[in-house]
């Protein structure tokens, strides 16, 4: 089993919670599981996976852009609110 933890700090709660539900898995790949949770300003993820390094590595990158994303996006959006 291969595991693997990432934490991030965001700049608030809601931002944090936000982040977590963008993220949440749609589909379930055996043998892979991904819990995310969020408090205060940080975001925790915990990621499992019985299977090849590899997919494991990319499974952990696509999990990083698709935060990234997210975390542009509630950028955008909160910038626009302050407009």
């Amino acid at each position: 089993m291969i595991r693997a933890r990432l934490r991030l700090r965001t700049r608030s709660t809601k931002a944090s919670e936000s982040l977590v539900r963008a993220v949440e898995p749609d589909n379930e790949m055996p043998g892979l599981n991904i819990n995310g949770w969020a408090l205060g300003r940080e975001v925790t993820f915990k990621i499992s996976f019985d299977g090849k390094i590899e997919t494991f590595i990319s499974t952990l990158d696509d999990l990083i852009q698709c935060l990234q994303a997210a975390e542009g996006t509630l950028n955008s959006v909160s910038e626009e609110h302050r407009r």
